[in-house]
């Protein structure tokens, strides 16, 4: 049996890492568009960073510690790869990945190589794909754990990402184990989740699914009250191809494997996960072996430690213990981490990252203990601190993500600064904290006791740094549940609440340390007056620091938020070629240009390619492949067969011109729209939706041949909302108005900002009398 955990990086990862250099190459040389390109790194791991100007961007490149498992020499090449290419520091993840930040694009590819060398890569670290599978990091020395989960976690990972089918995903695809009922690996709040268990002296899981953050969250469902532990396999397997086929890849927002469940209820749910799961055993899979292992224990003397700390766990063997670092907000510089990789000499000692964005030190001596915690104070005494208020989780914010909205790292050192400075006994009364900079979940603020929620509010016409305060958060087997929002505090507010809040509690003579107990006994809504006391908003006039974010001397803003990149994928491929076709329709037309006439056509043919699986920048494969997939299949018109034809014979020189095929070019495009409009969930075409579609079109046409053009995007929902508002403004001039009818919520909120990001004018916003929207537009040039 082997002394160390085995992970592999399978064959196709190399091989996608060959190809993502191209691609690179490509980009770099103009000869791949971003959005395409995009496409490419994010399911790579390569994330764009916040507040670049063009053409000097920089990238976060999100490494995969499978299991939580890293070793010294990988933590070495990462640190040295943050120093030779990013900002000399790693971020530990709350999904135990690690991020080296701001490396320019064009050394992306050797650091991957670099990666590789040492068994690591970002592979699937963004986009649809199968993300960091999770484990317990305590997982093989905890001594209360059934058993070792880490050879699952490891396993499972090889089995999934050696198939290219886990990278397009309809969304992202999360799994976690954990070793203990405690459910320190958040099994039970994952999209599939495994609990240690062991039943007739058999080892198995009880499986979890269907759970996750984020919007509209949910706490997962229970599958199997157990399942032998090398089915692991075939239950992930099952789960990917339900969630495959069922999953809303039209609508990103809906996509999860928890929306799945919304829409079919839990007992269809589970009805569609045993078909799949009996079709895959009764297919016979090839799994990956499985490798036990057992961490070097021995010599140790079995000394007892003072264990007032909470960062020193003991371990199942005696004599040997664990140590968790904690460096703030997940951050360690170059040097700090070399001076700790120093320290650790011994053989027997192994590392883990964890899902509170720390490191995990096991197999220390006690006798080598004392010395060993003195050491890493004496590099950095904030990276042993109890888990308690002043040890706030953050994700990054609004700094570097383009989605966050507050500068969530900001607040929590302000926390940490201000609840530092009361004594002992008042820190420990308050639990850890956990903030995100928006509505997503990466600083896991849902499962906090505490939790902050960061958004922006308006007063006086001036945005405010808000965050919304959530309490009551919990973790474990059969006892998870998210945190309430109880109310609103503006961001600069916070510490002095929380400070607020520790001295009443310290007031309570049954105040026992346990704030989940307090809040069910009545404290939510102490908690909620003590909170009311810090809402209140100064005009600008009489305190203009409010207006601003901790960390910023600038008034707050929402300048240079933009789409996510989590979610880059085939839709936006899509619209990007049928954007990029009617562009050139419309210069061709204007200025009988045949070239640009002859790229509509290859770009109308193109956008639709990759819904069958065709990714190609050859114009020949590009016209035939179109004439098979959607021509000869009576998708489109077969008259558009010679229009294809002439665009060979104008490519080959046996026609001089386009320009007498203008119409041809704008009916394809058009069709081309249409059926992208009518994908549905499983990116198929809806032609019964279509051709009723068609149908209120010819009804409309006449309204939009008259003087008001008007767009009645009532029911249709965000985003597609948003591409078909896109398509309806396409064909006007510069400075033409259109009217587009809009559902109240989500709709007026998003697309107005969307449209006017793009350049056009928003002229007017009024609700009529029904409820809805009317939205009127100008094109811009």
């Amino acid at each position: 049996m082997a002394d160390r955990p085995q992970f592999r990086i399978p064959e196709t990862i190399k091989e996608d890492t060959k190809k993502y250099e191209q691609e690179v190459e490509r980009f770099l040389n103009g000869n791949l568009d971003p959005v395409r390109f995009k496409g490419y790194r994010v399911p790579m791991g390569v994330y764009g960073q916040r507040g670049q100007t063009e053409g000097a961007e920089k990238y976060m490149i999100r490494v995969r510690a499978p299991g939580g498992v890293i070793t010294k020499e990988q933590l070495e090449v990462l640190n040295d790869l943050s120093r030779e290419y990013g900002a000399e520091y790693l971020h530990f993840t709350t999904r135990q990945d690690i991020q080296i930040h701001q490396v320019n694009m064009e050394d992306t590819p050797q650091i991957l190589y670099k990666l590789l060398e040492v068994g690591l890569s970002p592979r699937g670290g963004g986009g649809n794909t199968v993300r960091n599978i999770m484990n317990s990091p305590r997982a093989g020395v905890n001594p209360q754990e059934k058993f070792d989960t880490t050879p699952y976690s490891l396993a499972l990972t090889e089995y999934l990402i050696r198939t290219r089918s886990s990278f397009n995903l309809p969304r992202k695809y999360k799994i976690a184990f954990s070793s203990t009922a405690q459910d320190k690996g958040l099994a039970t709040i994952n999209d599939l989740g495994f609990i240690a268990k062991e039943k007739d002296g058999r080892q198995g899981f009880k499986v979890y699914a269907a759970g996750g953050m984020g919007n509209d969250p949910e706490i997962a469902l229970l599958l199997e009250e157990f399942i032998a532990a090398d089915k692991v396999f075939h239950v992930a397997e099952a789960i990917k191809r339900f969630f495959d086929d069922y999953g809303d890849r039209s609508n990103k927002h809906q996509a999860r494997l928890r929306f799945v469940r919304k829409r079919l209820g839990d007992e269809e749910f589970v009805a569609k996960y045993k078909k799949y799961l009996k079709e895959v055993l009764e297919e016979g899979i090839d799994t990956e072996e499985i490798y036990y292992y057992q961490e070097p224990r021995s010599g140790a003397k079995d000394r007892k430690q003072n264990l007032e700390v909470d960062y020193i766990y003991p371990e199942a063997k005696p004599g040997y213990y664990s140590v968790e670092l904690r460096p703030p907000e997940g951050d360690i510089t170059y040097q700090e981490l070399e001076e700790l990789l120093s320290l650790l000499s011994s053989e027997q000692i192994s590392l883990r990252t964890t899902n509170k964005q720390g490191l995990l030190i096991r197999g220390v001596k006690a006798e080598n203990l004392d010395d060993l915690i003195a050491e890493i104070k004496g590099v950095n005494e904030q990276l042993l601190v109890p888990n308690v208020a002043t040890m706030p989780i953050a994700c990054k914010g609004a700094s570097t993500c383009r989605l966050g909205l507050c500068l969530s790292p900001n607040l929590a050192e302000a926390v940490r600064d201000q609840l530092s400075q009361l004594d002992k006994k008042l820190q420990s009364l308050l639990p850890q904290i956990y903030i995100s900079g928006c509505p997503n979940c990466c600083g896991q603020h849902l499962i906090g006791k505490i939790g902050f929620e960061g958004k922006a509010k308006r007063f006086d016409d001036r945005l405010v740094p808000h965050y919304s305060l959530l309490v009551g958060g919990n973790v474990a087997e059969d006892e998870s549940r998210y945190g309430e929002k109880v109310i609103d505090l503006p961001a600069k507010r916070i510490p002095d609440f929380l400070v607020e809040l520790a001295q009443q509690l310290s007031e309570k003579a049954d105040y026992t340390g346990d704030f989940n107990a307090y809040l069910a006994q009545g404290g939510r809504e102490e908690v909620v007056k003590v909170a009311k006391q810090f809402t209140e908003i100064p005009s600008y006039e009489q305190n203009s620091n409010i207006y601003q974010d901790w960390g910023s001397n600038e008034d707050f803003s929402l300048a240079g938020r933009g789409p996510g990149e989590c979610g880059t994928g085939v839709m936006d491929i899509i619209e990007l070629d049928i954007d990029t076709a009617n562009d050139n329709y419309q210069t061709g037309r204007q200025e009988n240009d045949d070239e640009e006439l002859y790229q509509a056509i290859v770009n109308a043919a193109r956008a639709l390619l990759i819904v069958r699986g065709i990714d190609t920048e050859k114009d020949r494969v590009i016209l035939s492949s179109f004439k098979s997939e959607f021509i000869d299949k009576d998708l489109v018109d077969k008259s558009k067969a010679d229009l294809l034809d002439a665009a060979f014979d104008y490519k080959l020189g046996d026609i001089d011109s386009l320009v007498d095929y203008q119409q041809e070019i704008k009916e394809l495009i058009q069709r081309v729209e249409e059926l992208f409009n009518s994908l549905n969930s499983k990116l198929e075409f809806d032609l019964d939706e279509l051709d009723q579609q068609n149908e209120d079109n010819d009804k409309a046409g006449s309204q939009n041949d008259a003087e008001t053009k008007l767009a009645d995007l009532r029911g249709v929902k965000c985003p597609m909302n948003f591409v078909k508002a896109k398509v309806a403004i396409s064909p006007l001039e510069a400075g033409e108005v259109l009217e587009i009818y809009l559902d109240p919520g989500e709709p007026i909120q998003n697309v107005p900002q969307s449209l006017a990001e793009e350049g056009h004018e928003i002229l007017e916003q009024e609700q009529t009398e029904e409820g809805y929207y009317i939205l009127t537009v100008k094109k811009g040039k």
